[in-house]
């Protein structure tokens, strides 16, 4: 596996769980009423979020360079 951006994929584990959790939400005994194209936004958000940290903005910050 390459070297990937540790801060990239925190962030997008947490917007799967952020995106998932305001898609399931509806009143109390009902379903939640989203259009089928709202759950693509999480794998979509994945890979946009893990490709701009890994490609455009490298920036980790979880990952100290050694001196």
């Amino acid at each position: 596996m390459k070297n990937r951006n540790i801060t990239g994929i925190v962030l997008a584990v947490i917007y799967c769980v952020v995106l998932f959790e305001i898609l399931i939400d509806a009143p109390p005994g009902e379903a939640p009423n989203n259009p089928p194209w709202a759950y693509a936004m999480i794998p979509l958000g994945v890979v946009a979020i893990t490709f701009l940290f890994d490609y455009v903005i490298k920036f980790d910050f979880f990952k100290k360079k050694k001196e």
